[in-house]
C-alpha cells in the first residue's frame, strides 16, 4: 500500500482521540465491506491461472495491497477500481516474495502455495499481521504449512527468518491430509480447534488445485473462508466436492482457468457493529452483500447472540440489531467449531453489559487474544483472566486514566468502541492496527455521531 494511499484513512496514524454521540437523524445503515479472511486466499488462488481473474466487493485494506503489490512485483499485473479488483497471473515469472511486503501482513502466506505451485519454486522471508501466534519476534508460523506441502511432494525450509520449498520433478501430487494433524481436540465437545487448522486446510485446497492426481481433505476447517474458497476454485474450473468432514479435489493439472469472485460482507466487521449497537445501546442497520453466506457464516455466533436476547432482523441484502431489552450472561467459547476467535474480544465488550457475570474461552490461539483486557480494565471494566478463560463480571465503563493501547486488529476495534461508551475523549495507541480489517472504519463510527481526531503521523 502506498503512503498516499494508507494516509487517506484516519488508520493512517496509529493514534487517535475519540468521543462517542449520537448519530445524524438522517444517517443511513453502515455498509460491511468485503471479507478479509475468504479474500485473502482467493487473490493468492489467482496465481495458479492462466487467465484474468476479477474481483468485486473487494475491501481497501492493507492485505489487498500488500498481496497486489507481491503478485506486481513477480510479473503479475493487478488493477484497483474502487471496490473491484483485477489479477492478471499470466506475466507472473518471479518467486521471492519482497520482505517488505510480506511482513506486515499474515496474507503472503497463502501466495507460499500457489507459487510453488505455479513457479515450481518459492522463497519468502517472515509473514506478520497481529502477533498472536508462536512465532519467533511475533512472526506468524510456517511450520505447517511446509508439513502440508512436503505431502504434496515438495521439499521446504521453514525457519525463524523465512519459507522456502520447491517442487518434486513434475510438479505437485495429489495426497491425501487428515487435518486433525494440524489441530487440537477441543475437550468438552471433541471437535477439532487450534491455530493452525485454518491455515492447513487453505494451504492443501490451494496446492490441490493444480496438483496431478486427486486429492482427498479429511476434517477440513469447517468455516466460510474454506468453503468459500471451494466455490471460488469450482468457478475457475477445478473439480472439487465438498461435504461435512471431506473435501476432494481433482487437481487440474495446469493452470486454472478465468473466475469471477464476489466476496461477501466480512463476518467480523458484521460482529463488529453488532457489538457497537448493543454496547451503546442503539439500534443500527447494516446493509450486506452475500446476506445467505454471511448469516450461515455466522450461525455459532448468531446462536450466542440469540442466547443473550440480541434482537436480529434479516432482510434481503441487511441486518438490523435492535436494542436488547436484557442482555442475559452467556458463555461464550471460541473455537474451529464454535464462534471465531476473531470474535471473541467483541462478545467479551458485549458481555460488560449483561445481567451476570459471563465466561469466554478460547481454544484457536495458545494466548494472545486476550490483549484487550488490559484496556478494557483501565476502563473500569471488572475482568478475571485464568489462562485461556476470561470472566466478565458486568461493569459500568469510565473514561480511563491512561492511553489505551492495543497489540493487534481485534483489541484496537474493541478498545475504540469501549472508548467511545464513556462519552470523554480517550486517546487510543495502536488503532494503526485496523487497517489490516476494516475499510472507512473511522468514516463508519463518524458516521454514527462519533468524533475521531487522528495524530500526525510526522
Amino acid at each position: 500500500m502506498s503512503g498516499s494511499t494508507l494516509m487517506r484513512d484516519h488508520a493512517a496514524t496509529d493514534v487517535w482521540t475519540v468521543c462517542g454521540g449520537s448519530p445524524a437523524a438522517d444517517a443511513g445503515p453502515v455498509r460491511a465491506d468485503g471479507f478479509k479472511h475468504l479474500l485473502v486466499p482467493s487473490l493468492a488462488a489467482a496465481c495458479l491461472a492462466g487467465a484474468p481473474w476479477e474481483f468485486t466487493n473487494v475491501p481497501d485494506i492493507a492485505d489487498r495491497h500488500a498481496l497486489g503489490g507481491i503478485v506486481s512485483a513477480l510479473g503479475g499485473r493487478v488493477q484497483h477500481d474502487g471496490d473491484r479488483m483485477t489479477v492478471d497471473p499470466r506475466g507472473l515469472t518471479g518467486h521471492e516474495i519482497p520482505a517488505g511486503l510480506s511482513q506486515g501482513v499474515h496474507g503472503g502466506m497463502y501466495l507460499l502455495p500457489t507459487l510453488l505451485a505455479a513457479r515450481g519454486r518459492v522463497v519468502s522471508g517472515t509473514h506478520g499481521g497481529c502477533s498472536i501466534g508462536d512465532g519467533a519476534g511475533g512472526a506468524r508460523p510456517t511450520g505447517h504449512v511446509a508439513r502440508v506441502l512436503e505431502a504434496f511432494g515438495a521439499t521446504c525450509e521453514a525457519t525463524a527468518g523465512g519459507f522456502s520449498a520447491r517442487a518434486p520433478r513434475g510438479g505437485l501430487r495429489g495426497t491425501t491430509l487428515d487435518m486433525a494433524d494440524f489441530a487440537d481436540v477441543e475437550p468438552a465437545t471433541g471437535t477439532l480447534t487450534g491455530p493452525y487448522y485454518s491455515g492447513a486446510t487453505k494451504t492443501a485446497l490451494l496446492a490441490a488445485a493444480t496438483a496431478t492426481g486427486t486429492t482427498e481433505i479429511r476434517n477440513p476447517y469447517p468455516k466460510l473462508d474454506v468453503y468459500g474458497l471451494v466455490r471460488v476454485l469450482a468457478e475457475a474450473g477445478v473439480a472439487v466436492e465438498s461435504a461435512p468432514g471431506r473435501i476432494v479435489v481433482e487437481g487440474a493439472g495446469g493452470p486454472l482457468g478465468a473466475a469471477r469472485v464476489t466476496v461477501p460482507s466480512d463476518l467480523m466487521e458484521v460482529v463488529t457493529f453488532v457489538a457497537l449497537a448493543v454496547h451503546l445501546r442503539r439500534p443500527l442497520e447494516l446493509a450486506l452483500d452475500g446476506v445467505e453466506e454471511v448469516r450461515a457464516g455466522l450461525a455459532p455466533e448468531l446462536r450466542y447472540l440469540n442466547a443473550m436476547g440480541v434482537p436480529l432482523e434479516w432482510g434481503p441484502s441487511s441486518l438490523r440489531i435492535g436494542e436488547p431489552e436484557r442482555l442475559r450472561a452467556t458463555d461464550v467459547l471460541a473455537a474451529s467449531h464454535f464462534a471465531y476467535s476473531d470474535a471473541q474480544p467483541l462478545f467479551a465488550l458485549m458481555l460488560l453489559g449483561a445481567d451476570g457475570p459471563a465466561t469466554l474461552t478460547d481454544l484457536v490461539w495458545h494466548g494472545g487474544r486476550f490483549g484487550y483486557a488490559e484496556g478494557l480494565r483501565a476502563l473500569g471494566a471488572r475482568l478475571d483472566l485464568r489462562g485461556n478463560r476470561l470472566t466478565t463480571t458486568p461493569s459500568r465503563l469510565r473514561p480511563a486514566g491512561t492511553d489505551l493501547v492495543a497489540g493487534d486488529l481485534r483489541a484496537a476495534a474493541t478498545l475504540v468502541l469501549a472508548a467511545l461508551g464513556t462519552g470523554v475523549p480517550q486517546r487510543l495507541v495502536g488503532v494503526g492496527h485496523l487497517r489490516r480489517g476494516y475499510q472507512d472504519f473511522a468514516s463508519k463510527l463518524t458516521s454514527l455521531g462519533a468524533t475521531i481526531t487522528p495524530e500526525d503521523a510526522s
